[in-house]
C-alpha cells in the first residue's frame, strides 16, 4: 500500500497568507549580485573619469548590464510572488472541475496549482508528489506543502516522488497538472517517460495541464504519439521572462465493441 508523506486536514485554520516559494532562487541570487556587482563598476567607471576621461566610455555600458540584470531578477520574483499566482487562478478554472475528481500534481512544490484544484473538490483527492530540491525553489520541503495547505484550509495527499517513476495504480486521475517541473529533467528520453508515467495512470477520458518554460511542443509531441485528443499549445506568458506555455491534452475514452 502506498503510504502518503504527509496530509493536510481542511479544517486546520490560519489567517496568514500562504507562501508559494521563489522559483529559481540561486538564478535569481546570480543575477541580483552581477547586477549589483556592474553598478559598482559603473559608479567606479565615473569617477575615475574625473582623472582617466576615457573610464567614462564604460560607464553607459556597465549601467545598461546592470539594469538587465536587476530587472530580469526583479521580474522574476515579482512572477514567484504574484504572477504565477494570477495565471494559476485563470487556468484551474478553465479545468471546468465538477469537485468529484481525483486530481494529481506533479512536482507540486508549494503547492500552488495543487490547492488551486484541491479549492475546487468536494472529496479529499488532491494528490501531490515532488522531489522536494531547494534549487527548483527556496524553502521547498513537504512541511511548506502543508502549511499552504492549512493556509488555504484545504486537504491534500503529498508523496515523495520522481516523475519518471510515478508511484500510482494505472488510470487511478481523473486531471493532472504540472506547473514548471518538467524542465528540470534535463535529458528528452527523461521527460518522454515522466510523461509516459502521466498518461499512464491518467483515467481514459481523462484531462492533462502542463505549464512549463521550455519544450512545449515537444510535449504536445508525445501526447499526440501516445494517442491523446484535444491537445493545444497555448500562447506564451513571460512572467518569468522566458516564455511559459500551457499544453492541455485529453486521454480517449476506451471504446467497447458490441
Amino acid at each position: 500500500m502506498l503510504e502518503p508523506i504527509g496530509l493536510a486536514a481542511a479544517d486546520s485554520m490560519s489567517d496568514r497568507k500562504p507562501n508559494y516559494g521563489l522559483d529559481a532562487p540561486e538564478v535569481v541570487r546570480r543575477f541580483l549580485i552581477i547586477g549589483g556587482a556592474m553598478v559598482v563598476v559603473g559608479i567606479g567607471a565615473l569617477f575615475i573619469g574625473s582623472r582617466y576621461p576615457i573610464a567614462r566610455w564604460f560607464v553607459a555600458p556597465f549601467l545598461s548590464v546592470a539594469f538587465s540584470f536587476l530587472a530580469t531578477s526583479g521580474i522574476m520574483v515579482w512572477g514567484s510572488k504574484r504572477g504565477k499566482l494570477g495565471l494559476r487562478d485563470k487556468l484551474i478554472p478553465s479545468l471546468a472541475l465538477r469537485g468529484d475528481e481525483r486530481v494529481l500534481d506533479v512536482g507540486c512544490g508549494h503547492g500552488l496549482m495543487l490547492l488551486g484544484a484541491a479549492k475546487k473538490l468536494t472529496t479529499r483527492r488532491a494528490v501531490g508528489i515532488e522531489l522536494w530540491q531547494k534549487e527548483d525553489q527556496a524553502g521547498n520541503s513537504p512541511d511548506a506543502t502543508l502549511e499552504n495547505a492549512a493556509r488555504e484550509r484545504v486537504s491534500v495527499e503529498l508523496h515523495h516522488g520522481d516523475a519518471r517513476r510515478l508511484p500510482f495504480e494505472n488510470e487511478s486521475f481523473d486531471v493532472i497538472l504540472s506547473s514548471w517541473a518538467l524542465h528540470n529533467i534535463y535529458d528528452a528520453a527523461g521527460r518522454r517517460r515522466a510523461l509516459e508515467e502521466i498518461v499512464r495512470v491518467l483515467k481514459p477520458g481523462g484531462r492533462i495541464l502542463i505549464t512549463d518554460i521550455r519544450h512545449a511542443c515537444e510535449y504536445a509531441d508525445v501526447f499526440r504519439s501516445l494517442g491523446l485528443t484535444d491537445v493545444n499549445v497555448s500562447t506564451p506568458t513571460f512572467i518569468f521572462v522566458i516564455p511559459s506555455r500551457c499544453v492541455s491534452a485529453r486521454k480517449a475514452k476506451a471504446e467497447f465493441s458490441t
